[in-house]
């Protein structure tokens, strides 16, 4: 039987050749789920009128050629009008790229791997492709899942708590949080009623292949939301914010593909979601939001931004992260913890920083983050989801670092403080260049051209 690595690179295959051909990952990515959704609809939604009337995975995989390619594009036009909100979420607009029949047989092939697994390992087969898409050629970016599972337990989500997302991307963090809640809540009260309880998430995403496939990555891990789909298909900034709205945890990414490039005037949307994020906080409520550098440095409006939130809210640490973890994209970034204040009067006192970049591994293709990598800022953040477990500091030639409101104020409010030099001998877990990594990069890029050759 083959394991989840296996049928992984079993389902991702095709996109390699595709690729070739015009196709972009995240376009493979669409039809995959199209067609994976198609093949165990009626698995997953058995009794109802649409599957036997429009689904028919049988009749689709015994008809051959330009019949066949006909036939998927007649089924998922059909599938974006049933009553189903997130069957119908996931087909909206569905128009297929392939322009061969080749190119859909070749996909349906490789989805018949998937029947060695239960229904349970689905959502962890889509999810690593979810993110296997993130390091390839036109691939959207996305957070390491390792980093996504130590900020929710960090942050603790809750059952019954109001959970935010208002840039959900592919939905990881609404996957991991949902993940978390049913582990504590089964822990805590030893209750299986509890892990069918309909979640509060409200997650909202702009973009709809994205909104999409986060709504296919929620169906596979079987979440349940008070909400008729988990991801909304909509801009946040637009959104009416209700005063019985106000979230008790928010999490999300707020990095763009422009923030590739350090140009005035490209962080208005991450500075306008980090402004909407800090107002759609009850008192006290917890947030955990990865921004760029670019934002936590620059002057003029994101200076007012970063002060009015050290000044309405509660930012108690700031985990700078390693290079490389959004390979192939070079992006710095910084995730921040913050809670609102009980009061008007409760604000930024001081901050803790941890620094695990200056000195630390370089990640990239062959080298990912795990968790074990940031187990020594896990310790040091402590078992107190607010930021309120008691803290010490080493010393300054530390990664963990205390700065004072004032510090802060004197360095223009910017967030991406670093006070480490390379050359500093007592921090640890220094690792290779990435130069090294680049090379390795390379090598393995022309060993794989060279094998190519060789079976050709």
């Amino acid at each position: 039987m083959n394991t989840i690595a296996e049928i992984v690179q079993k389902l991702g295959s095709p996109a390699k050749r595709l690729y070739q051909e015009g196709i972009p990952y995240h376009a493979y990515l669409t039809e995959l789920t199209w067609l994976w959704l198609l093949k165990i609809m009626p698995m997953i939604k058995p009794g109802n009128t649409f599957s036997s009337a429009y689904c028919s995975w049988e009749t689709l995989t015994q008809k051959q050629g330009w019949q066949q390619l006909e036939y998927y594009q007649e089924i998922i036009s059909k599938l974006r009008q049933v009553n189903d909100p997130q069957i119908a979420g996931i087909y909206a607009h569905a128009r297929t790229v392939f322009k061969h029949p080749e190119q859909l047989t070749e996909v349906i092939s490789a989805l018949t791997s998937l029947d060695e697994f239960m229904p349970e390992d689905w959502g962890e087969i889509y999810e690593i492709l979810l993110e296997e898409g993130s390091h390839q050629e036109g691939g959207y970016l996305q957070v390491p899942r390792s980093l996504i599972d130590l900020i929710i337990i960090l942050t603790q989500p809750q059952l019954g708590e109001l959970i935010q997302d208002p840039l959900a991307g592919t939905a990881s963090f609404i996957v991991a949080a949902d993940q978390y809640i049913q582990v504590t809540s089964e822990e805590e009260n030893n209750d299986e009623n509890n892990l069918s309880l309909n979640k509060d998430f409200i997650a909202l995403e702009p973009d709809l292949t994205r909104q999409r496939l986060a709504l296919m990555n929620c169906l596979l891990h079987q979440i349940n939301s008070s909400q008729p789909v988990p991801v909304q298909w909509g801009d946040s900034l637009l959104s009416n914010q209700e005063e019985e709205c106000l979230a008790d945890v928010i999490f999300s990414m707020l990095i763009f593909n422009r923030d590739l490039h350090d140009e005035p005037g490209k962080q208005d949307t991450a500075l306008a979601l980090l402004q909407h994020i800090y107002q759609s906080l009850k008192p006290g409520g917890r947030a955990a939001v990865i921004l760029s550098d670019n934002v936590l440095r620059a002057a003029g409006p994101a200076q007012q931004v970063r002060t009015t939130l050290l000044n309405t809210c509660v930012l108690h640490t700031v985990l700078r992260l390693p290079q490389g973890i959004f390979y192939p994209h070079p992006i710095l970034a910084h995730v921040l913890f913050f809670r609102r204040g009980q009061s008007d009067q409760e604000k930024t006192e001081q901050v803790w920083f941890y620094d695990a970049r200056t000195g630390f591994t370089v990640f990239g293709q062959y080298l990912r983050l795990n968790r074990e990598h940031l187990r020594s800022f896990e310790i040091a953040y402590g078992d107190e989801p607010l930021g309120k477990s008691v803290r010490y500091e080493p010393g300054e030639d530390n990664r963990w670092h205390c700065f004072s409101r004032d510090t802060i104020a004197q360095q223009e409010d910017r967030l991406d403080l670093s006070w480490l030099r390379e050359d500093q001998s007592n921090l640890g877990n220094k690792v290779s260049s990435q130069d090294i990594w680049e090379v390795l990069d390379e090598t393995v890029e022309e060993l794989e051209f060279l094998a190519t050759l060789l079976r050709s």
